[in-house]
């Protein structure tokens, strides 16, 4: 046989794509190069676009999907008649090589090739590809495709996922303008401060007590937790300045005041902390409708439900249970000097009484609830809850102006990439399975964009 003809030919009807494209991929991935209109990749070099001229000179063997669709159809027909020419002019009995893909029987296969033996893939891919690729090995097919796992693995996402097409990527990474250029020390006049003291004393003022008797801040403490704790201004120390402040290292310090401060802005908007998880949340009540509003990066008016309600399907019938946004913070370190922060959005999960959600229970209704917010759904959420805390002016502050006022840009760091992931290929999930298998019972959209 001549040496030029080292392609693998996939015959095929076009329902029977699916099946096409996963073993034409697995061929590739054992170095042999494929012939097939939709995977041109994996044929190597001087692919062929011609049918007539990859099957006259190019081809050593044709496999033959036949399938139902493929029985109906004149075009794949055509082409395992122009095969089993071929294979007589060379002298190749076997240069046809049907495929049952769906477990034809014999008078389902067309009169002129029910005689030919064929491998079954009725019953398992698995061992109908094992048959494949004995049969190649059995009759010397050429494997000349040069790193064909590496081109398999490429071919399925430049054809479905990856588009070369410009797109700006937002993250959930916000700049910090600008930290407070002073720690301020405090000493205490009164007793010194508990460990239980020191707990509450954070709820009412952002700041950190180093010792029972000396505590630092940003800003001067509150007239009345001042006066409650006889608190005396010491000094203020220039943090980028020192190494360490009363033995602490000055920018732990700092991360550990801008989280006081982000905590303390929290609870000045109106969220409630629970002490179970340790976070923040959105409660019932504290913005109309439950709603937060929204302005995407294209300009456009949105909203989405900060608190909402789902029914999650159990044994003894379906269980309602309460959902509600819940930010936190991560702080950004660049050169061990605090530069930005994480936004990450959580969810706070309770009965319908708002209750906390016994611990057993919350990774099933978390998931129930999540499981269809992808990319744009965190990405709104994070962009409201960010504007949600900022001023008219973009930016979220704490503290008084001037050189004391932490500043935190609340418009996310973004980037422009040339390509794209093609979210819109995800499908709809199909909601009856989803119910069937995890025995959920999914809820009502809670996005709403306006035109």
């Amino acid at each position: 046989m001549e040496n030029k003809r080292d392609h693998i030919f996939l015959s095929y009807a076009t329902e029977d794509w699916p099946f096409c494209e996963w073993l034409g991929r697995r061929l590739a991935a054992e170095g042999y190069a494929i012939w097939c209109d939709r995977l041109k990749m994996l044929g190597g070099e001087n692919w062929p676009n011609d049918i007539e001229i990859a099957i006259a000179e190019r081809t050593f063997r044709m496999l033959a999907l036949m399938s139902r669709a493929s029985m109906r159809k004149p075009n794949p027909q055509g082409e395992w008649q122009k095969a089993r020419a071929m294979g007589a002019k060379l002298g190749v009995e076997d240069f046809l090589i049907p495929l049952n893909v769906e477990g034809l029987r014999s008078d389902e296969i067309i009169w002129n090739f029910q005689t030919i033996n064929y491998i079954s893939f009725s019953h398992s891919w698995s061992d109908g590809l094992a048959a494949v690729l004995k049969k190649l090995h059995s009759v010397s097919a050429p494997r000349v495709l040069k790193e064909g796992r590496r081109l398999a693995i490429e071919s399925t996402f430049m054809k479905t996922a990856i588009r070369e097409e410009s797109e700006i990527l937002v993250s959930n990474c916000f700049e910090i303008i600008q930290i407070p250029r002073y720690l301020r020390i405090y000493s205490v006049n009164a007793s010194p401060i508990s460990k239980s003291e020191g707990h509450e004393l954070r709820k009412e003022w952002a700041c950190s007590d180093v010792t029972p008797s000396t505590v630092l801040a940003f800003h001067d403490p509150p007239t009345d937790v001042a006066a409650r704790h006889n608190f005396q201004y010491v000094k203020q120390v220039a943090w980028r300045d020192a190494i360490k402040v009363d033995g602490i290292d000055s920018r732990d310090l700092v991360v550990r005041l801008i989280r006081r401060c982000l905590d303390r802005l929290m609870t000045e908007f109106g969220l409630k902390y629970s002490e179970a998880s340790g976070n923040f949340f959105l409660p019932r009540g504290l913005l109309h409708n439950d709603r937060v509003p929204v302005t995407l990066p294209n300009g456009r008016k949105s909203w989405f439900s900060g608190v909402g309600e789902r029914k999650y399907s159990t044994a003894k019938g379906g269980e309602v249970y309460r959902y509600h946004l819940s930010p936190s913070f991560d702080i950004v370190r660049e050169d061990n000097e605090p530069t930005a922060l994480f936004l990450r959005n959580r969810v706070h999960l309770t009965d319908s009484n708002g209750k906390e959600l016994e611990r057993r229970k919350i990774p099933s209704r978390r998931k129930h609830l999540c499981r269809s917010w992808f990319n744009r759904e965190w990405c709104v959420r994070t962009l409201g809850i960010a504007q949600m805390l900022a001023n008219d002016d973009m930016h979220i502050r704490f503290g008084p102006e001037g050189e004391q006022q932490l500043v935190i840009g609340a418009e996310p760091v973004a980037m422009e990439v040339s390509h794209r992931i093609c979210d819109e290929l995800v499908g709809e999930i199909d909601e009856s399975y989803t119910t069937w298998y995890s025995g959920e019972e999914a809820g009502s959209d809670d996005f709403n964009e306006e035109e």
